[in-house]
């Protein structure tokens, strides 16, 4: 498991929110080629209950609403040890993933390598994609790995359920996806990829810098409002047409016990400055339960 930092951000500015085409899970079956299933942690007696769940969930929302009003959150909280959800809200819904969708464009260029870390110069392209969020490198791996197809690989390969392509080819940062599939992506990179590839990916990740490689201070969310917890993040924002793009995620403990997708539509005009400001309130309402 993972223990170590992680954060990678994008900006992006999108002059048009484009209609998104839908992948049906039905259509991504999964890869013959896919690894063993993940080993089944065993389950702990201290699982939340439904009404412990939704408390948690309104806390949450209350937090991000109260600095930003009309914000819209999907949140998926998944506890590793007792193999269910901690807290989760709107977590089937799609949002827009910014540059979380890197995780998946890392994992195509590495499963077409047949699991093997290139070396040289790509290696160290691959490594700035994830540790310093470089927009030019994301761009050149899309078109070179097929663009949308990178999106469907991941679904097959990971049997996401909620994803929908960007309808201009090019915008990989409009990859939609819901809380729940980005929580299944971080499963599949810490316990079904194999080696030395999920070593790369996760140390990649661990090694980010504060600032990424446009300038953007990524430390908000998860790194923000758990100072004191090993935590590794894959952030995102980009401003669209009607609104402001604001994601946190990762996984968070010593032991990686949680997995944590907070992912924000703010309204539009809403500022980097206090919309981060929510994000961060939402995850310190969080705080208690997983430090308990």
């Amino acid at each position: 498991m993972v223990a170590g930092l992680i954060a990678t951000v994008i900006t992006v500015s999108v002059t048009r929110t484009p209609d998104n085409e839908t992948l049906a899970a039905a259509e991504t079956p999964g890869s013959t080629t896919t690894p063993d299933e993940p080993a089944t942690l065993s389950p702990s007696p201290a699982s939340a209950s439904p009404r412990e769940q939704a408390a948690l969930a309104n806390a949450v929302s209350t937090a991000v609403n109260r600095v930003v009003p009309g914000t819209q959150i999907g949140l998926a909280v998944y506890d590793r040890i007792s193999g269910s959800m901690l807290a989760s809200l709107n977590d089937d819904q799609q949002f827009y993933t910014a540059s979380v969708v890197k995780l998946l464009i890392a994992t195509e260029v590495l499963r077409e390598a047949g699991w093997q870390v290139p070396s040289g110069a790509a290696r160290d392209e691959l490594a700035v994609m994830l540790s310093g969020s470089s927009d030019s490198v994301a761009s050149a791996l899309w078109a070179a790995y097929g663009r949308t197809e990178i999106d469907r690989s991941a679904a097959r390969l990971m049997r996401l359920s909620d994803m929908s392509l960007p309808s201009i080819p090019g915008q990989w940062e409009m990859t939609r996806l819901s809380p729940r599939d980005v929580v299944t992506v971080y499963r599949y990179l810490d316990e079904r990829m194999p080696q030395p590839a999920s070593d790369f990916v996760l140390n990649a990740l661990s090694g980010a810098t504060r600032i990424a490689t446009d300038g953007f201070d990524q430390y908000f969310g998860i790194p923000a409002a758990l100072p004191g917890m090993n935590w590794a993040v894959k952030q995102g924002w980009m401003e669209i047409n009607n609104g402001t793009v604001l994601n946190t995620t990762g996984i968070v403990g010593s032991d990686g016990r949680y997995i944590i997708s907070l992912l924000t539509r703010q309204p539009a005009g809403t500022g980097f400055g206090p919309g981060r400001a929510a994000v961060t309130a939402g995850i310190a309402a969080l705080a208690p339960a997983l430090n308990s």
